[in-house]
Formats: C-alpha cells, sequence, structure tokens
C-alpha cells in the first residue's frame, strides 16, 4: 500500500498505487498552474515511498493528462535529478499516449537527460 496522497482538483489528480512490486503514478487532467505544488509534493511522496519499500521502478502514466506546462516539466525534470544525486535508484517508466504526439515529444529531453534511467512508452 503506497503513503503517497492522492490529489483530486477540479482538473488536475495524481494517483499512486503500488502493485507486482512497483509503483505505478497515474496524472490526469491538466498539467497546468494549477497542478505544479501538488505534483512537486506528489513526486516528493512518490521518491520518499519508493525507498522507503525499496522500490526498482515507477511508472508514471500520463496518458489520461491533455496539458503539461513548462512548470510541470521542470517539476518531472527536479524528480529524476534527485533520483540520480539523492536516491533512491530506481527506473522510471512513462507512459504516453501514442495519439497524443505531443506526450512523447514532450518528455523526449527527460530520456536524453537519464538515459540510464528514464524511458518513455507509447500504448494505447
Amino acid at each position: 500500500m503506497s503513503s503517497v496522497a492522492k490529489v483530486t482538483l477540479e482538473s488536475f489528480a495524481l494517483d499512486a498505487t503500488v502493485a507486482n512490486g512497483k509503483m505505478m503514478v497515474r496524472l490526469t487532467g491538466t498539467g497546468d498552474m494549477v497542478a505544479i505544488e501538488p505534483l512537486k509534493k506528489g513526486l516528493e511522496q512518490v521518491r520518499t515511498e519508493m525507498g522507503r519499500l525499496e522500490l526498482p521502478g515507477v511508472d508514471i502514466d500520463i496518458r489520461g493528462l491533455y496539458l503539461l506546462n513548462s512548470s510541470c516539466i521542470k517539476a518531472l525534470v527536479r524528480f529524476i535529478y534527485l533520483v540520480q544525486t539523492e536516491g533512491p535508484p530506481m527506473s522510471i517508466r512513462f507512459l504516453v499516449d501514442e495519439k497524443l504526439s505531443w506526450q512523447a515529444r514532450a518528455l523526449a529531453p527527460l530520456t536524453r537527460m537519464a538515459p540510464g534511467i528514464v524511458s518513455v512508452v507509447s500504448s494505447r
């Protein structure tokens, strides 16, 4: 069971679950100015929980996200940077909707930033 607080706002939601030895973080709605602080806090909790549970990887599902502004991308960059520099060691896999081509394009720099840690997987 995950102790990451569920976020449910009118336009954004973050829900984290643990199953089969891996954490799944589902982001839905719009990653705009309203989502920045809840996303930052949620990712901090994810990193803490990943260390506590000694999980090897996290899937971040953004298939239900219809906007991801630069400040939210910056929150993801910070999450990856802290994983790289402070740990805990983990793989980070982003699940994107192939119909929403902007998702994979927006996350491509993150895979170049941390090629051994970050991957992007397209699906429906």
